[in-house]
């Protein structure tokens, strides 16, 4: 009887086989995007950043003190010794900032009503990120260049991340409530990711300062070659400064941009809060 039970269960829910595959594909994701992935990756990912920060300090100075003597323009000499200072000013603030997120998002809970948003963001940034590597492998591939691949890599790495962060929502501090109403889910959805780019700032800091460091080694070559080509490359390089310096402020803005997002967020969460307890009153 149990036999035919399944049978029957089996047959009215044959039409959700592929559901059940991916539901599978989802528990070995789950599995292995896990915690200690996570805080692993986010410390060496600070550690990373700060390397990379140092390098391209020294980077920054060498080009312009190789544009100076082949151009013989002293100025950009004084560039090379401004942005050496400036880049260690920029990763002490980076420093003090980076573990600061995380115990912000501690000191604040959000609850939802159920794993479904949860469960649904996970599976698909991480089939996403997926296809975003893949895509600029294809690209780098087609255009014989590696900055497609890097950039690919990068967005494959947050996506990943985003999707270890949202299968495991407790690192976040956000909660299953199925009481919730609809205005505190629209919260809790909200808080979700401003609290999920907050604990990936780490990652992000490390990749975007690695990745522009890179691209300014490849973007010095170039010094090397004839005035027209050095006087080009000079220019990328000075254009990559601006990029590594947003990621390498990007734990102090985050920081910020959080607590005054958070304050709007309390502030609704605050006004949704009375008619329930009008409702307490009244009774």
């Amino acid at each position: 009887m149990n036999q035919s039970k399944k049978t029957k269960s089996g047959s009215a829910e044959g039409h959700l086989f592929g559901v059940r595959i991916l539901e599978k594909l989802y528990k070995w994701l789950e599995g292995i995007l896990n915690v200690n992935v996570l805080d692993f990756a986010t410390k060496w990912a600070g550690r990373i950043g700060h390397w990379s920060l140092v390098a391209a300090a020294g980077l920054g100075f060498l080009f312009s003190l190789i544009f100076a003597i082949r151009i013989n323009k002293f100025d950009s000499f004084l560039i090379g010794i401004g942005w050496f200072l400036l880049v260690f000013v920029i990763q002490f603030t980076a420093q003090r900032f980076l573990g600061a997120g995380k115990t912000l998002i501690g000191n604040n809970t959000s609850r939802l009503a159920s794993r479904a948003f949860l469960e649904c963001v996970a599976f698909l940034a991480a089939i996403l990120g997926v296809v975003v590597l893949i895509g600029s492998i294809i690209t780098a591939v087609r255009l014989g260049s590696l900055m497609p691949f890097l950039s690919g890599l990068g967005g494959f790495v947050f996506l990943e991340f985003l999707a270890m962060v949202t299968f495991h929502p407790q690192t976040i501090t956000t909660e299953i409530v199925e009481e919730t109403s609809a205005g505190q889910e629209a919260l809790g959805i909200i808080t979700y990711f401003l609290k999920a780019v907050l604990r990936l700032v780490p990652i992000l800091f490390g990749l975007g300062v690695l990745i522009f460091t890179i691209y300014m080694l490849i973007d010095g070559f170039g010094l090397f070659g004839n005035v027209m080509r050095t006087e080009s490359s000079w220019i990328k390089v000075q254009m990559r400064a601006p990029q590594i310096l947003t990621y390498a402020i990007l734990p102090f803005l985050s920081y910020i941009l959080f607590v005054l997002f958070y304050l709007v967020v309390d502030i609704i969460r605050s006004i949704l809060v009375v008619p329930e307890k009008l409702d307490k009153l009244s009774k």
